[in-house]
C-alpha cells in the first residue's frame, strides 16, 4: 500500500517540526542522527532513508543559508559514518566548484562550529 504524499501545509508543519528539533540539538552542541530526527517527528512519519527528509533538510538549509545563518543540518549525521550525507556536503559546496583548496569535511567542521556558535546565543 502506497502512502498517501503530504499536503503542502503538512510539508510546512513538518519542515518546521524537524528545524525545532534541529535547532533545540545546536543548542545543546550536539549531533543528532537521521534515525534519531525521524524518531522526534510527530507531525509524519518519516523513515530516514526516504527521499523527503533529503528534500526537507535541503529546504531547512537552503532557507538558514538565504536567511544569513548557517546551515543547521550540519547536526544531522549517518549513525554509521557519523557525519553528514551527499544532500548536506552538496548544499554546503556550492560556490566552491573550482576551488582546489575546499575540503568537504573541514568545511563540515566549520559549519558545525558555526551552527554551535549561532544557536548557543539565539
Amino acid at each position: 500500500m502506497a502512502r498517501k504524499p503530504l499536503a503542502e501545509a503538512q510539508w510546512r508543519v513538518l519542515r518546521d517540526e524537524m528545524r525545532d528539533v534541529m535547532v533545540e540539538t545546536a543548542r545543546q552542541a550536539q549531533l543528532i542522527t537521521y534515525s534519531e530526527l525521524c524518531a522526534q517527528l510527530k507531525t509524519a512519519y518519516l523513515h530516514y532513508h526516504s527521499p523527503q527528509i533529503v528534500r526537507l533538510l535541503d529546504e531547512i538549509g537552503m532557507a538558514e543559508r538565504e536567511a544569513g545563518r548557517p546551515i543547521l543540518p550540519a547536526v544531522v549525521v549517518g549513525k554509521q559514518s557519523g557525519i553528514p550525507g551527499a544532500g548536506y556536503f552538496r548544499l554546503a559546496g556550492e560556490g566552491h566548484d573550482n576551488d582546489n583548496a575546499f575540503d568537504p569535511e573541514v568545511n563540515w567542521e566549520a559549519d558545525l562550529q558555526a551552527v554551535f556558535d549561532y544557536w548557543s546565543t539565539h
